[in-house]
């Protein structure tokens, strides 16, 4: 976190263009039971992302884990959730794929990444990492372990890594040692919970499946198969096995050595597996998962009309060797085959609850197919012979009555997707899925007991879809056979009533007025997170911009939504979504809105709304922008960086965005545009290929000082710009270290003061690092520059806008798809940037896109988190002045972190506290003193192996800005 004193470079840009002061309402009151003053409080309509497992333990405790931000779970049966992820022991990828329980003890919860599995032995509260020391990830052996004592530096020493991944096809240099495994299943025995079984790949991608097993609860896992492929002694392949997506584990509730698996495609695998995807089809072990035969069923034969691959009897791949030496699948698309009827189009598998020789399987494709021997079949006989029940696919859910199999209960949901675009489809009564079919007398009559008008949507229209397998989206609670949990490619649904009804699990209405509903988040997120915007005019107004979900708007504070995406603007989503990142809010006319809104990242369109954002009042605003970008069935722009000139006539406002890199300004209320700067062009810079280049990273900004409107400031991925005369003429300030512009600031206390984020900028041509990412202040209106927080992160910020030595900055690694985390969060300085320390409290994950403090009561903050959507919170900044209280917090938090380990934290702690004894006596002079020990302690150079360079640089800094403040 340096300071840096920058002189701007400059040079006039020939081209082509005002503000007033703001009128302010009541700041909403402070309520605790809103938000609180110690920590985040997640705020957003009850967004969604990808969920890849659903789940729900033996007293009910519920398990969601999402693609974006971990693991979310429940205690109270789905009616509100809470996010893990660094904060609670998750070392890495944020990108969750398994669930798993203990079938009689509610503390023991798994879970599994992408890249390693997790327990926890208090209910999910917090996870310990299960690793290796010995993985050979050629050989598929080794055994892994929960290690609860894991001490900094011991992964990728005693531990084998598990982000090292040595089969990683799109590495230049793939690893050549590690433990990386991306797991997807498990279950336990429930006559041996000591014995359970898990399924892992070698990625995310990966169609090796190797199954694991345990046998003292999960403490100690070991494989026991992996589906490699098998060669002779001249390395010539003979056998093909690498075609196994496991997503299901079933084990016998009588005998843990019988264990079937189910084999699929996900959204990850289309591809894989011979060039032709997983197989989809069953497995059955009956010695504890040593060997496996394909559960095959009887043979079928019929005629083909469309390509697909060949399998041998026992269910292994017909394949050729290329001249690369990989196996191909041999494929057929005409003519007559006869093969198992199980071999291929498996779709789940379920075992009943009370005679585990009694088995219903599915066979089917969610799509039009012409394979025929489509239904749901049962077997009374382990597997061996199967009898069609029903000609109906969907997912297979079982329910004891009477410990009775003849009168089990099975149920039947049925899900298929999207089902079009026509504002008619966004009514259930013109749907046609998902449906719910139920048999009482174990699969020989069936009954429909539920359809669309049994599901009750969230926030938005939302159309039922899976980017997990078909056998994974929905999951029975262990506790309750009538309770299920249902995870899709969007959001997580559950019915508590036997699948009669199904409801949104993470978005709940919270009241209903002549708008209609205004809905609020149960705290399951899993949402991409873009930009949050607190009006001037009145702070309960606020809105925000997301990914998929698109726009939003809230006119209580936060504390409930109601989406904004207006038809005809969101281009394929039609009524369901959208993508929106600028938005403008007038800062005196309350009722007055524009926002960038697409259906994509590149092809968004400007809109206006003079009626608080409301759905069916917002028109087009964007006459003069450019319509280069098209993505599906929308032209249009990458809109950011949208801000208002305060001084210009209050109706007729001065605008200013930036779009494809090209700065417009409107001198109309925003009706027509005209360009005012090409950022590239003024640099010899070619257009960037937006068209092609598909991403939301790449940041724009603009700002108007609120006092003049003859100055602006515009940046983005090519530099920072100033224009002192209202944007007729630029030049540019601060060089190529200033490319990569995130968000320009100007104080609300001296308009001279200018603040700038800088993102990660890399050169076009050789890849190499062209910006200076961190925050930067300006004193003289962007003639010079002092770099005040050195972050590499850095993504927004802002400052307070009655003390501007009270800066929030926002670090976040990821922006899109998650990741594993090495940013810092929320950043806090009290002191003008001197020091600044971490204020990330209820935060599961160190993200923080942006930062907004409400205009009117700058004690409430609000930060953007990529991945857990939006966040409020009520600072006391005056306890954060106290420069003794920042070294004690930083110190608390560094050891909490293991960055200051071993003697270092004793003798650290010591001093300290010696220091504040006397600074409580009223002896400064003794206390300077004892903060020196500190100081020699921590830069002791034997002592240095218990510090991370990061932690002592912060801590040195702190004790400094102390010893300062106690020698005045």
């Amino acid at each position: 976190m340096k300071k840096t004193l920058l002189k701007a470079t400059s040079f006039l840009l020939g081209v082509g263009l005002v503000f007033q002061s703001a009128v302010a309402t009541a700041a909403p009151a402070k309520d605790n039971t809103y938000q609180k003053p110690d920590q985040w409080k997640m705020i957003e309509p009850g967004a969604g992302g990808a969920f890849f497992a659903v789940g729900a333990g033996p007293t009910g405790i519920a398990v969601a884990a999402g693609d974006l931000s971990g693991p979310y779970i429940s205690y109270d049966n789905g009616k509100s959730w809470e996010t893990r992820g660094t904060a609670e022991g998750i070392l890495y990828h944020t990108h969750f794929s398994m669930v798993g329980f203990d079938p009689e003890d509610e503390r023991s919860i798994f879970v599994g990444a992408e890249d390693m599995m997790y327990k926890s032995d208090d209910k999910g509260k917090t996870f310990y990492p299960i690793l290796s020391e010995d993985w050979d990830p050629f050989k598929r052996t080794g055994t892994f372990k929960v290690v609860r004592d894991l001490k900094p530096g011991e992964i990728g020493t005693k531990y084998k890594h598990p982000l090292q991944d040595v089969h990683d096809r799109w590495a230049d240099e793939p690893f050549e040692d590690g433990a990386l495994l991306y797991f997807n299943a498990m279950t336990f025995s429930k006559s041996n919970p000591n014995i359970g079984y898990t399924a892992a790949h070698s990625d995310w991608e990966g169609t090796d499946a190797i199954i694991f097993k345990t046998t003292d609860r999960g403490e100690t896992w070991s494989p026991v198969k992996a589906f490699i492929n098998e060669y002779d002694q001249d390395g010539k392949l003979v056998k093909f096995l690498q075609d196994k997506r496991v997503q299901k584990v079933v084990v016998d509730h009588k005998n843990p050595n019988i264990v079937y698996i189910l084999s699929q495609t996900d959204g990850f695998t289309g591809s894989r597996g011979a060039g032709r995807g997983p197989q989809n089809a069953i497995y059955k072990s009956t010695d504890g998962g040593v060997n496996w035969t394909l559960v095959g069923g009887d043979m079928l034969t019929y005629n083909i009309s469309s390509t697909i691959p060949l399998y041998n009897n026992d269910g292994s791949a017909v394949y050729t060797v290329n001249s690369d030496g990989n196996a191909v699948a041999m494929t057929r698309n005409s003519g007559s085959i006869t093969e198992p009827r199980f071999v291929r189009n498996m779709l789940d598998i379920e075992m009943d609850p009370v005679d585990p020789n009694i088995l219903y399987a599915v066979k089917g494709a969610r799509g039009s197919t012409s394979i025929p021997g489509n239904g749901v079949y049962k077997s009374t006989d382990g597997g061996s012979t199967w009898k069609l029940i029903d000609n109906r696919i969907g997912a297979i859910k079982l329910k004891a009555v009477d410990n009775d199999p003849d009168k089990t209960i099975v149920r039947r949901i049925i899900f298929n997707g999207w089902e079009g675009t026509s504002e008619a489809n966004t009514k259930p009564e013109n749907r046609s899925y998902p449906q719910v079919w139920e048999s009482t007398d174990a699969g020989a009559t069936w009954t429909q007991v539920a359809s669309p008008l049994n599901f009750t949507f969230g926030g938005i229209t939302h159309w039922y879809s899976s980017m997990s397998a078909y056998s994974k989206t929905i999951a029975t609670s262990m506790a309750d056979p009538d309770v299920y949990y249902w995870g899709d490619g969007q959001w997580v649904y559950m019915s508590d009533d036997g699948a009669r009804n199904f409801r949104s699990a993470g978005s709940t209405v919270h009241h209903e007025d002549e708008d209609g509903k205004w809905y609020t988040t149960t705290g399951v997120s899993n949402v991409v997170s873009f930009t949050l915007k607190v009006s001037e005019a009145d702070p309960n107004i606020v809105f925000i911009g997301n990914a998929d979900i698109g726009l939003w708007r809230s006119l209580d504070n936060g504390r409930s939504w109601q989406h904004a995406n207006e038809h005809g603007y969101i281009a394929d989503w039609v009524y369901y979504g959208g993508q929106a990142q600028a938005i403008a809010l007038d800062p005196e006319r309350p009722n007055v809105v524009w926002a960038g809104l697409g259906g994509a990242y590149v092809e968004q369109l400007m809109i206006k709304s003079t009626d608080y954002g409301k759905l069916g009042t917002w028109k087009s605003s964007g006459e003069g922008l450019p319509k280069t970008n098209t993505r599906g069935s929308q032209t249009g722009s990458a809109l950011r960086g949208l801000s208002v000139d305060k001084t210009s006539p209050t109706n007729n406002r001065t605008l200013y965005v930036v779009a494809n890199d090209i700065v417009f300004k409107s001198v109309d209320d925003g009706e027509t545009w005209k360009e005012s700067l090409n950022m590239r062009a003024v640099l010899g810079k070619k257009p960037y290929p937006y068209q092609s280049d598909y991403r939301a990273d790449r940041q724009a900004a603009t700002a108007v000082d609120h006092t003049d409107g003859n100055y602006v400031y515009a940046g983005g991925a090519d530099g920072l710009f100033r224009s002192n005369d209202a944007g007729t003429k630029w030049e540019q300030i601060g060089g190529s270290e200033f490319a990569g512009v995130q968000k320009i600031v100007i104080s609300k206390q001296n308009p001279e003061h200018v603040y700038a984020a800088i993102g990660q900028v890399y050169d076009e041509d050789s890849g190499d690092l062209i910006s200076s990412p961190g925050l930067y202040r300006s004193t003289d209106r962007g003639a010079n520059w002092e770099l005040i927080l050195e972050d590499e992160f850095l993504r927004g910020f802002d400052v307070n806008p009655h003390d501007e030595n009270i800066i929030m900055a926002g670090s976040s690694n990821v922006f899109m798809s998650g990741g594993t985390p090495e940013s810092d969060g929320a950043l806090l300085t009290v002191d003008g940037g001197k020091t600044w320390q971490q204020v990330n409290e209820g935060l599961s994950w160190p993200f923080v896109r942006d930062v907004e403090f409400n205009p009117h009561d700058p004690s409430q903050v609000f930060i953007v988190t990529p991945g857990t959507s939006h966040h409020v919170r009520y600072f006391d900044f005056s306890k954060y002045k106290d420069e003794l209280k920042s070294l004690q917090s930083l110190l608390d938090q560094y050891v909490a972190s293991g960055e200051v380990n071993g003697p270092l934290v004793n003798q650290l702690s010591n001093s300290l506290d010696q220091a504040i004894h006397q600074f409580n006596k009223g002896s400064n002079k003794q206390a300077v003193k004892k903060i020196e020990d500190f100081l020699k302690h921590l830069n002791n150079p034997p002592k240095q192996k218990n510090v991370t360079s990061d932690a002592k640089e912060k801590l040195n800094k702190a004790a400094e800005a102390l010893i300062q403040a106690w020698s005045k």
